[in-house]
C-alpha cells in the first residue's frame, strides 16, 4: 500500500485509486452507488488529513451514513477506506459497542456514581484519541438501546469526531417499533443533521453464491467470512451427516453450565466446539453480551434442534427468533464456524416469502438469510458421496 510508504497525508485521489485497486485485487469493479459512496468517504479522508495539518481545526467534517440492502458491500466499503487511512482511527461493531458500555456499568456496580456516568465514561473512552470512528451494523431494535446511540452522538459532537455508518436501514426507520419509534425521532434528527445519507442500492447481493457459470465476486466484509462460511445447514441431522464433517455430540460426561456474563447456559463442550440446543440458546434470557464472550472461547458452534422458520412452534417464538438473529450476528462478525442442524425445512430464503412468512420472524431476517446463504445445505436427499466430498 503505497500511502503508507510515502510520508504524505493522502488526498481524496489517493485514497480512492487505493480502494479502487482494493476492488480489483478482490475480483470486482465498484457499482456506480458503491463508487459514490467511495468518492463521499475519500472526501471525508482528506478532510481529516487537512484538519491534523491545523487547517479548519473548529470545523467538524461531516459523517457518512451508508444504507441499503443486505450484502450491497457496506461494510466491505468502508472496511477499505479504513485501510486505506492513516492516522488515529477505529472500527467497532454494533454489538462490541454496546458489550464495552455493559461492561462499564457492570465494572463500576456497587459505586455510589450513576449507570449514567459509567455510561458516559465508556462512551469517552471508545472516542478518546482518535479522529475517526467507523461503526459497523447500525441498528436499534431496543429503546434503551437507542439512548445509548443518543449519547454517543451528542459526545462525538461535542468532541468533534466524525463519524462513518453502515446499516440496513435509512434513518427514518431506525427503532421500527411503532411503540417505541417516536422516543427516537429526536435522534433520527440529529443523524440527518450531522451525516450524509448515502444509500448503496446496487443490483449485487456480494455474499450470495454467483450463478452457475459466473465470475461474479463475492467481496469479503469480514476478517472471518472465510471460517463462518466453512458451516453447514444440516437436516435432518442423521448420524451419517453429522458424521460426514467429524461432528459427533459430546458425551454426557462433557455436559457442563456455562454463566458468559449473568445467564446461566447449558451446554456440551469439548475443545474449541459448543455444542448447544436452539431452546437453550435461544429460549431463555441470553443477551447478545453473553453471545459474544462465548464466541470468545469456541471457534466452532453447533446449533441442534432449529425450528423452521416456516412453520409457527413454541420454541421459535418472536423474542428466540430474535436472539437467533443476534447469534448469527455476532458468529458472523467474529468469525466463528456455524453448524445448524433441525428436521427442517431451514431455509430462511423461503421464510421471506409472505406466504410462507410467520409472525415470529425478527425483523432482520434478510439479514441473516443473506448471510445464512453462506453456509452450504445438507439434506437427506444429498448423496452420501457428495456430502462426504463437500466436507473435505
Amino acid at each position: 500500500m503505497f500511502l503508507a510508504s510515502a510520508g504524505r497525508r493522502p488526498d481524496a485521489a489517493d485514497l480512492i485509486t487505493e480502494i479502487i485497486a482494493d476492488a480489483e485485487a478482490s475480483g470486482f469493479i465498484l457499482e456506480p452507488a458503491q463508487a459514490a459512496a467511495a468518492a463521499r468517504l475519500c472526501q471525508l479522508g482528506e478532510s481529516i488529513s487537512v484538519r491534523r495539518k491545523g487547517l479548519l481545526r473548529r470545523r467538524t467534517p461531516r459523517s457518512v451514513y451508508l444504507h441499503g440492502p443486505v450484502g450491497r458491500g457496506k461494510s466491505w466499503l468502508m472496511d477499505s477506506f479504513y485501510r486505506q487511512l492513516p492516522g488515529r482511527k477505529r472500527r467497532i461493531h454494533f454489538h462490541d459497542f454496546f458489550r464495552q458500555l455493559h461492561r462499564g456499568v457492570h465494572a463500576s456496580a456497587g459505586r455510589p456514581e450513576a449507570d449514567g456516568t459509567a455510561i458516559q465514561r465508556s462512551v469517552d473512552a471508545l472516542l478518546s484519541g482518535v479522529d475517526i470512528l467507523c461503526f459497523d451494523e447500525f441498528h436499534v431494535h431496543d429503546v434503551g438501546d437507542g439512548m445509548f446511540i443518543a449519547k454517543l452522538l451528542r459526545t462525538a459532537a461535542q468532541r468533534r469526531v466524525p463519524l462513518v455508518v453502515t446499516s440496513n436501514y435509512p434513518p427514518d426507520k431506525l427503532l421500527p417499533n411503532p411503540l417505541w419509534h417516536d422516543h427516537f425521532v429526536p435522534t433520527i434528527g440529529v443523524i440527518k443533521e450531522m451525516m450524509d445519507i448515502m444509500e448503496i442500492d446496487g443490483d449485487t447481493d456480494f455474499r450470495r453464491p454467483p450463478v452457475t457459470g459466473s465470475a461474479a465476486p463475492r467481496p469479503s466484509d469480514s476478517p472471518g467470512l472465510e471460517a463462518f462460511s466453512r458451516g453447514k445447514i444440516i437436516t435432518p441431522g442423521t448420524p451419517a451427516q453429522l458424521g460426514a464433517f467429524g461432528l459427533f455430540p459430546p458425551a454426557k460426561s462433557q455436559e457442563r453450565i456455562l454463566t458468559p456474563t449473568t445467564q446461566r447456559l447449558t451446554v456440551k463442550a469439548a475443545d474449541d466446539m459448543l455444542w448447544v440446543s436452539f431452546t437453550e440458546l435461544c429460549g431463555g434470557l441470553m443477551s447478545t453480551a453473553d453471545y459474544l464472550a462465548l464466541a470468545e472461547d469456541y471457534g466452532t458452534w453447533v446449533i441442534d434442534g432449529v425450528p423452521s422458520p416456516t412453520i409457527e412452534s413454541a420454541a421459535g417464538s418472536a423474542p428466540a427468533w430474535q436472539r437467533f438473529s443476534n447469534v448469527v450476528d455476532v458468529l458472523y462478525d467474529q468469525g466463528i464456524t456455524l453448524f445448524l442442524v433441525g428436521h427442517g425445512p431451514l431455509d430462511w430464503d423461503l421464510a421471506q416469502d409472505p406466504a410462507h412468512r410467520t409472525s415470529t420472524q425478527p425483523v432482520d431476517l434478510a439479514r441473516i438469510a443473506s448471510r445464512l446463504s453462506l453456509l452450504d445445505r445438507v439434506e437427506a436427499s444429498t448423496p452420501f458421496e457428495e456430502v462426504e466430498a463437500g466436507g473435505s
